[in-house]
């Protein structure tokens, strides 16, 4: 089918990968309702597939690469920002992961292993493979896979959860708060897992934007104390990017986001992290601060 005029993202899967990518495709489009995807091309050269996928707004570009690459799917493009999100992945694990091999003393005496070591990354049990990182019981070659599929197994407790959101095995409200509890878990921090748990967070603000009532959690957490500031700051652009753009549809919305954020705190907050947030984020943020001054003057 013919692709709009989207931010486009390209996309190589090899041919035993090909189910898996769907698989999450559709978790992408339960999360993106407006993202397309083209028809997969067979490519004669290396018996690999190439897909095109399409999306609005750089937010949701970021989130696709991102969930893309962190499941293992080569991403080609000419545009340099894409390549430079793509670059920071591969390189911030490939660099976790060199630390952590570094720091294992081999000549430890222990032998324990985990048999299910691979069901716990696929189910996304993550707090397991922490825990196995802190047992020294168990031999260095298992606490180095545990270490180094972190990241995956979260992106698979990430992607499990839009599944069960889409089949209405959970709420929405219930994915949100699991996937809020991913991006504050303080031992996640630790592992230096930062940028997957602001991807936990982006993918909650996304299902916050779910239906009208959904998107009242995006003030909520606004409002509260996160492990990271920027969670708070993403929830207030994802919710000045939403909201006040159809003022008539979110206008009771808007109204309790008047009501309840705390504008001279936000506004405190956001200074030090302009750096980290992007520039779509930074003025949607002050969009938001403008409107909320003004309905008080």
């Amino acid at each position: 089918m013919a692709i709009s005029s989207k931010l486009k993202i390209k996309a190589i899967v090899q041919e035993g990968d090909k189910n898996r990518f769907e698989y999450l495709l559709e978790q992408l489009h339960y999360l993106i309702r407006d993202i397309e995807v083209s028809e997969s091309e067979y490519m004669l050269n290396n018996k690999d597939f190439s897909f095109v996928i399409a999306v609005t707004g750089t937010s949701h570009q970021s989130l696709v690469v991102e969930l893309l690459t962190l499941n293992g799917f080569l991403i080609q493009s000419n545009d340099p920002k894409v390549n430079a999100l793509v670059n920071n992945v591969n390189s911030r694990y490939l660099d976790e992961l060199a630390q952590y091999a570094s720091s294992i003393d081999l000549k430890k005496n222990v032998n324990k292993t985990v048999a299910n070591l691979d069901k716990l990354i696929k189910d996304g049990n993550y707090s397991e493979l922490v825990k196995i990182c802190k047992d020294i019981t168990f031999n260095p070659e298992t606490v180095r896979k545990a270490k180094s599929n972190i990241n995956h197994a979260v992106t698979n407790a990430i992607v499990k959860t839009i599944e069960n959101v889409s089949k209405h095995k959970i709420s929405v409200d219930t994915g949100i708060k699991d996937l809020l509890a991913i991006a504050s878990d303080s031992q996640l921090k630790y592992h230096k897992c930062n940028e997957i748990m602001l991807q936990a967070a982006n993918v909650a603000f996304e299902l916050c934007t779910s239906n009208n009532n959904a998107i009242s959690n995006l003030i909520k957490i606004s409002n509260q104390k996160q492990e990271n500031s920027l969670v708070n700051l993403k929830a207030a652009a994802k919710f000045s990017e939403i909201a006040l753009s159809d003022e008539q549809k979110y206008g009771p919305q808007i109204k309790q986001a008047v009501r309840e954020l705390n504008v001279r705190w936000l506004t405190n907050l956001v200074e030090p992290f302009r750096e980290k947030l992007t520039e779509d984020e930074n003025i949607h943020i002050d969009r938001l601060i403008d409107y909320i001054r003004k309905a008080f003057v």
